[in-house]
């Protein structure tokens, strides 16, 4: 074994002109700004060293780790000046890049490391370590997260944040700073993997409790380029489709992982397999929704429920399908330690969560991720929603108990104001500490265009953070509407006092002279009196078909009837005749040419104003998801006649939803644009009033045992059969199923 001079080591470390940075050659990582420096931080420093080594993919390198995290709360990058400092942890590590898009499409890499014994690798006969990291327990398996194109860099650990106290398992994190070989790299997060671990998944090796091989086991949803199995059922294309034969569920193997299998008993792998199989064919049975027979035998329903929770509020768009981690204990051990042995679920990966993405209607705060196999764009994905999920939302206990559990969410950490302030603190973490302006400095990715799959570009931190902000108030309210019980809404029209600005409807034919104004510059609505198919109604009253008991109040339809924002940068404000005191505005608007981002800025009398921004769709989008106030509107030309009217009626107004500060008079709302889309407002109305249905109690299941299950003619089976089944309790009780 080789002999290591520590502090020789240390002081290549700290000489930063002495090393070469990873170059722009070596996986796109080039610094716009080699210069920075940490002067003093409140975050930890994570020094790393691979003395002019490259780093790869697909293998480990060596490297010394370096990580300091002062207990005065103050940590200076200029370790000479400042010998002292409190060192967190100081040791050999196997480096190496880590993730798939996050690591393809990014400059800033994410790493993963082990933590070593000694300066050998483990492929070289060096043993792992494991060491306690920024208060983080024990392990020896790492992660660096490096946020890109989530330019708040808080996505990741905000949905690990919120879902921490629902879930069994969610990895820790820590913000951090990170000089690699001299030079200053940025923003990162060291966190917890989802992995075998004491202080993480407390999994023992299958076999090791009395020859038990049904567990313990990790697994993984995701792409094929890792070991795993294929599941022996195929996705279907959404609730009640059709199953797509040509797409495949895969498990990649996490614990034990394709290696570990050579020193496992030889069944191993097949019993696996097995645990797999049984979960997944629980859900193709006629009966399995019984609570005693079916899913819930094979799965934790609440740990699905948390899950589904935390990939819809963040609209993840690789939620299910990717970096899904789920993990079992055997029979043996949870009897033995009083355990749950059902599939249970954890989450990671949300980089590209939260609004964050430009594809697959991802930047939408109105649309479910789940259903995202029904979607006509997303045919071809290779990685696709588990058919199971359709049957649990299918699954009418389950759902109620998802409603039940997300009404308990919403009085706890997700409340609106907690899960706001949870962002606040994380952004006055990151710029009070200075970090965001090195890292933009190192990295100018603030305000940088073309950064894929940015779907919002921010001239400033603020400007994302806000971004982000407003995301999440506008899905809370699409989730709180879908999720929460029924509320009967009472509205009434807000008579506008100016800023209507352009005439869209034509009201009589031909057309010629009746509209100022065209929605995608040359076609505009039309009423009942110009041609009847497609109209727009003749009374100009719109009941909402997205929320229930929200009317509108459409103006004359021979005079300035919008808001038409025609150029990127445009603005108009509607004045309110009376001012008004609501909690909620309804907005009937449309876009075209198309989706719009628009920005919606109540102003209150006194001078103060709430701001959100907003994606509306385009006015021709022919797969409705719910949003649509009113669709099978058609279209005509501003100018020509009877022909120039569109034969395929499937244009569409939707609501916008904005919350309002109720102790507040609203007076006016600004509206402006900031894209090439031409949005266009033609009502608003404001909530006046609110019930809400009582919730209707969940049905537990059963606490019993089931002691046998018997055919009507006595004959005891393993499961049920077709015809009549009868189930017979250890408690003498008796139940009577059907199966088809």
């Amino acid at each position: 074994m080789k002999v290591i001079n520590t502090a020789a080591v240390v002081i290549m470390l700290m000489l930063a002109t002495a090393i070469q940075a990873q170059t722009s050659d070596n996986y796109r990582s080039e610094l716009a700004d080699k210069t920075v420096k940490i002067d003093n931080t409140t975050l930890p420093i994570v020094f790393i060293n691979t003395s002019g080594q490259t780093i790869l993919r697909d293998e480990y390198i060596l490297a010394r780790m370096k990580i300091i995290a002062d207990e005065s709360g103050v940590s200076h990058g200029d370790t000479i000046a400042y010998p002292n400092q409190t060192v967190d942890y100081e040791g050999w590590v196997a480096l190496r890049y880590r993730g798939n898009t996050s690591f393809s499409s990014s400059d800033k890499k994410p790493y993963q490391f082990r933590t070593l014994k000694t300066d050998t690798l483990p492929d070289d006969g060096g043993e792992k370590k494991k060491v306690k990291i920024l208060g983080m327990g024990k392990d020896n398996k790492w992660a660096f997260i490096a946020p890109w194109c989530d330019r708040s860099m808080m996505r990741d650990v905000l949905s690990f944040t919120l879902a921490e106290p629902w879930m069994d398992y969610v990895p820790h994190a820590r913000f951090c700073e990170v000089i690699l070989d001299g030079y200053y790299y940025g923003i990162y997060v060291l966190t917890e993997r989802v992995s075998k671990g004491k202080h993480r998944l407390d999994l023992d090796d299958p076999g090791s409790a009395d020859g038990d091989l049904t567990g313990d086991y990790l697994v993984e949803i995701d792409r094929t380029d890792d070991y795993h199995y294929t599941s022996q059922y195929h996705p279907t294309k959404g609730i009640g489709g059709k199953e797509r034969t040509s797409k495949y569920i895969k498990y990649q193997y996490k614990s034990p992982d394709e290696e570990d299998f050579v020193d496992l008993p030889i069944l191993t792998r097949d019993s696996l397999q097995a645990q797999i199989d049984a979960m997944e064919t629980s859900f193709t049975t006629d009966y399995y929704t019984d609570p005693d027979l079916g899913y819930r035998q094979y799965i934790d329903p609440v740990s699905f429920i948390d899950y589904f929770l935390a990939t819809e509020l963040s609209a993840d768009i690789d939620g299910y399908r990717l970096s899904t981690p789920l993990y079992k204990y055997s029979k043996t051990r949870a009897k033995k330690e009083g355990l749950d042995h059902r599939w249970k679920l954890s989450i990671w990966d949300f980089n590209i969560a939260w609004g964050n993405a430009n594809y697959y209607g991802a930047p939408s705060t109105t649309i479910w991720q789940y259903n995202i196999n029904a979607r006509n764009d997303f045919y071809n994905d290779g990685e696709q929603v588990p058919f199971y999920w359709y049957k649990l939302l299918q699954d009418t206990a389950w759902v109620n108990q998802a409603k039940a559990r997300w009404a308990e969410y919403r009085q706890s950490n997700h409340a609106t104001e907690r899960i706001l302030a949870t962002v606040d603190s994380i952004a006055d973490m990151l710029t009070s500490s200075g970090a965001i302006d090195r890292n933009q400095q190192a990295w100018e990715i603030i305000g940088k265009s073309g950064v894929w799959p940015c779907p919002y570009t921010g001239d400033t931190y603020e400007d994302e953070v806000d971004y982000l902000k407003t995301w999440i108030q506008d899905r809370l309210t699409f989730l709180d509407s879908n999720l929460l019980p029924p509320r009967d809404i009472a509205t009434e029209s807000v008579s506008i006092l100016s800023g209507w600005n352009a005439d869209v409807v034509a009201e009589g034919s031909p057309v010629d002279g009746l509209t100022t104004g065209a929605l995608d510059g040359s076609f505009t609505f039309y009423s009942a009196n110009a041609h009847s198919n497609g109209a727009l109604p003749e009374e100009r009253v719109i009941n909402s078909a997205a929320t229930k008991g929200v009317k509108y109040q459409l103006q004359p339809y021979d005079e300035n009837n919008a808001i038409l924002l025609s150029s990127k940068g445009s603005s108009a404000t509607a004045v309110f005749s009376e001012s008004v005191s609501t909690p909620y505005l309804y907005i009937l608007a449309t876009s075209a040419n198309g989706n719009a981002s628009l920005t919606v800025q109540v102003n209150y009398r006194g001078g103060t104003s709430d701001t959100q921004t907003i994606t509306l769709y385009d006015w021709s989008r022919r797969n409705p998801d719910g949003s649509e106030a009113i669709t099978g509107l058609g279209r005509i030309g501003q100018s020509g006649d009877f022909s120039s009217y569109s034969d395929d009626n499937h244009y569409a107004l939707y609501d916008i939803i904005v919350p309002t500060d109720e102790d507040k008079l609203v007076r006016s709302v600004t509206f402006t644009s900031n894209n090439v889309a031409r949005p266009t407002v033609m009502a608003i109305s404001y909530e006046t009033a609110t019930t809400s249905a009582v919730t209707q109690p969940i049905a537990k299941p059963r606490t019993s045992q089931i002691t046998g299950i018997y055919t009507l003619d006595g004959r005891k089976v393993s499961k049920p059969q077709r015809g009549v089944n009868i189930i017979r309790y250890n408690d003498g009780s008796t139940r009577k199923i059907v199966v088809k």
